[in-house]
């Protein structure tokens, strides 16, 4: 059920961002160092992260942006057997986001600052050579992130290059888990209607 309201969420979103005058959407792809766990003996795992961009621009320096990504988060730690264990959820995210751009010209930068929310469509441990995998569970985890990148004009568009920093602040799927990434991306974005300075 959750699920479902999720995916109608960002269905019903994402048809508002994109009829609008000044909407920009792109994709994006990046590489991310995560952790899941917040204990002393884990260790973090690294994973691609890709997804659709919707900037809703308001002003020259405002807009508010919304995605769809697909971002996997784990950790390495040592089971009650002593064997080094992998674990990595396979989350859908949505992150809504507050963008302030600067600059002129060709070239900006711009900060994002927002919330997300998650939901893990599988869960994968490894463990010596036995692999497994099952459905996720049927919770969100809520966190916040932010950060800060580079656009610049290209053809069509503008390429961009970010920074952001993503935490967890409702754990999934108990006390001790604790999502962290730090996430590198590049991406491409196209400008629809009247060209917003911000986007």
């Amino acid at each position: 059920m959750i699920m479902k309201q999720f995916l109608g969420l960002t269905v019903l979103l994402l048809s508002f961002m994109s009829v609008s005058a000044q909407t920009a959407i792109g994709l994006k792809y990046g590489v991310q160092n995560t952790d899941l766990y917040d204990l002393s003996d884990a260790s973090s795992v690294t994973a691609s992260n890709f997804g659709l961009i919707l900037n809703f621009g308001y002003s020259h320096l405002v807009s508010f942006q919304m995605e769809v990504n697909y971002s996997p988060k784990g950790s390495v730690y040592d089971n009650f057997l002593d064997e080094e264990t992998e674990e990595v959820y396979d989350y859908l995210e949505v992150p809504v986001l507050l963008k302030l751009s600067f600059g002129a010209n060709s070239l900006k930068y711009y900060g994002i600052v927002g919330a997300f929310a998650a939901v893990p469509l599988n869960i994968s441990t490894v463990t010596g050579n036995v692999e497994e995998k099952r459905e996720g569970i049927d919770e969100v985890d809520l966190g916040i992130q932010f950060g800060a990148g580079l656009t610049y004009d290209l053809g069509p568009g503008r390429i961009l290059g970010e920074v952001r920093y993503s935490a967890g602040i409702d754990g999934l799927p108990d006390q001790y888990t604790e999502t962290k990434a730090l996430l590198f991306s590049v991406g491409y974005l196209f400008t629809f209607g009247k060209k917003s300075k911000n986007n």
